[in-house]
């Protein structure tokens, strides 16, 4: 094989499929007829217990999706033992999505992988452009004018968010609001330490679970530099981004969304036409393994106007000398390039590689794909919601609308917990271990990854 292969291509190609004529000519090859005759070999015995278990000759007989493909292939690993893995409903910032085996082909090639920060425009054209392109996918996402790259997370680019927009107000009090997700929170504390910011907590609504507007109508004011809501929110709850951001209309506070969960823009209206001045966004979810909690890609997206305030890197589009498109890196904020005081960024490490990871997943998707993944997260993630309130003992401690999360009262949570674990299952996150904030509750979130069949088994599970 490898001797009929020509420079850059991969042995692997895991996500191309046979065609009729590809099968034809490995039957040509083999000397056999037909694929029957391939297998012919095997006992009749054998042949028959697989039809008696599947109902067909082999479970692949009729077509089936990637995801679908995997999933038969978990299943059958399974029954080798107890090295099958937990069945995973947490979240809380960190989500488990199918990643299309085209996206690791893609990333393996030579001139991603070995790539790094373009500063010689001339011989990285191909980077310059892969970041471009993730650029105008997160602007066009989250309905700003510009976006970053390079951030090292979500957290971070929380926080950057924050001091961005201390820089552009001149103001030192922040307003955060109290259903962030807690280690964005921290973070931003981390952060403004030392800098004479004033951190002041906005409560959330006890029945919706989404912020008070009425306490940010109440908390703003001329020293504010702004305030700070995510979107959907730690306890999975959709916060109505208008009427909140409409309460800092006409002040000089700046509106900040904050998306832990990036496959919600798929189906939410993007937080730019809901009043944001800027978003900061995790987008782990696009392709991005969860890889025991890192690396991670954070970006930031803003109005036009802050421009020259925002931190990382910016590639823009330009032309040659020859009037040929070009990209290069513009606006550089960072410590190396200009004078320190003028500096709004020292971010050194480049995420490109992540950045083309987003980039390359959004375009196998497409605008389509998106929507529709984003749609059967949201479609799972009710069902769930409905097939729990049938349960005894669990209650919905918030009446807010949801994505993908939600938050459950389980009555004896840890006892529940504890033989869910034992049984296969990881229920969810605990929010009493995130801050103490609510008692027995749990965070359950679904993806596409959760089938109507898993979901059906952990309920049986949980109402033993």
């Amino acid at each position: 094989m490898k001797k009929n292969m020509v420079a850059g291509d991969d042995p692997r190609l895991p996500f191309i499929s046979l065609s009729g004529s590809d099968e034809r000519q490995m039957l040509d090859t083999i000397g056999a007829k037909s694929i029957e005759e391939l297998f012919s070999q095997v006992p009749g015995s054998i042949r028959e217990q697989a039809e008696k278990a599947f109902g067909r000759p082999h479970p692949f007989s009729a077509p089936l999706t990637e995801q679908e493909v995997i999933g038969e292939i978990e299943r059958l690993a399974g029954k080798n033992g107890r090295a099958a893995r937990l069945t995973s409903f947490a979240g809380a910032g960190a989500y488990r999505h199918f990643v299309p085996s085209a996206l690791g082909y893609v990333l393996g090639r030579s001139e991603f992988v070995t790539s790094y920060t373009p500063y010689q425009p001339e011989i990285a054209q191909g980077t310059l452009q892969s970041v471009f392109e993730f650029q105008s996918y997160i602007a066009m996402l989250t309905g700003m004018d510009i976006a970053n790259a390079s951030m090292y997370d979500g957290a971070s680019a929380c926080a950057e968010s924050v001091l961005m927009a201390m820089r552009i107000t001149g103001k030192r009090r922040v307003l955060v609001s109290l259903a962030l997700h807690p280690h964005y929170r921290e973070v931003i504390a981390t952060y403004t330490q030392g800098m004479d910011a004033a951190i002041a907590a906005i409560p959330y609504d006890q029945k919706t679970g989404a912020t008070s507007a009425a306490a940010v109508e109440a908390s703003v004011d001329d020293d504010t530099a702004c305030v700070v809501v995510g979107y959907p929110n730690f306890f999975g709850v959709i916060e109505p981004l208008d009427i909140i951001f409409g309460k800092v209309a006409g002040k000089k506070a700046l509106p900040v969304a904050v998306v832990t969960e990036a496959m919600s823009t798929g189906m939410l209206t993007p937080p730019g036409r809901l009043g944001a001045a800027i978003t900061a966004m995790e987008c782990q979810s696009f392709g991005v393994p969860l890889s025991f909690g890192g690396p991670y890609i954070g970006v930031i997206a803003a109005r036009k106007e802050f421009m020259r305030q925002i931190p990382g890197r910016l590639v823009g589009e330009t032309v040659d000398r020859d009037g040929r498109r070009a990209y290069t890196l513009t606006l550089s904020t960072r410590e190396q390039h200009i004078r320190r005081e003028k500096a709004t960024s020292n971010i050194c490490s480049n995420e490109g590689l992540l950045a083309i990871t987003v980039a390359v997943y959004l375009s196998l998707m497409g605008r389509s794909g998106l929507m529709a993944t984003a749609g059967k997260n949201h479609e799972l993630c009710a069902y769930l919601h409905s097939e729990l309130g049938r349960v005894e003992g669990v209650q919905f401690p918030f009446s807010g609308p949801f994505f993908n999360e939600f938050v459950v009262r389980i009555r004896g949570l840890d006892a529940v917990f504890e033989r869910l674990l034992k049984s296969g299952y990881l229920p969810g996150v605990k929010l009493e271990e995130y801050g103490g904030y609510l008692k027995d509750c749990l965070l359950i979130n679904t993806t596409e990854l959760h089938s109507r069949k898993i979901i059906d088994g952990f309920v049986k599970r949980l109402k033993a």
